[in-house]
């Protein structure tokens, strides 16, 4: 009984270890954005993507593409993540960027997000 007791103590700890540890981290997603400027600005849609769980900042460069269609705004967007809010009810993984990466796309007024799902880890 003794044995069994210590080893779940010791795999308690060591996922809070790991949530500790991981939340202490921050991850990016970064790919190419495209707004439709008639149905949304482009600084409507940033804060919506920033209202979206996890994220912590957005920055973004414009990118010009060979043939900008009229009412679009192109950018290379870089959206830094928080793991600790998926952590708390479960896991942080390529999955729940991918999620991430769909919430963006399903905003109104975004026309595409070109990331991949990736787990690229910042730092703190």
């Amino acid at each position: 009984m003794i044995p069994k007791l210590k080893h779940i103590i010791k795999e308690e700890i060591r996922k809070i270890l790991y949530e500790v540890e991981s939340a202490s981290q921050l991850y990016k997603i970064q790919g190419l954005l495209i707004v439709n400027t008639n149905v949304k600005s482009q600084s409507q849609a940033f804060s919506d993507i920033r209202s979206i769980t996890g994220v912590t900042t957005i920055s973004a460069k414009d990118y010009q593409p060979r043939l900008p269609r009229p009412n679009r705004a192109y950018n290379i967007l870089t959206v830094k993540i928080d793991p600790y809010p998926y952590l708390k009810k479960g896991k942080f993984d390529e999955e729940t960027v991918a999620n991430i990466i769909e919430k963006i796309k399903q905003i109104q007024g975004i026309k595409a997000f070109k990331a991949k799902p990736e787990l690229v880890n910042v730092g703190v």
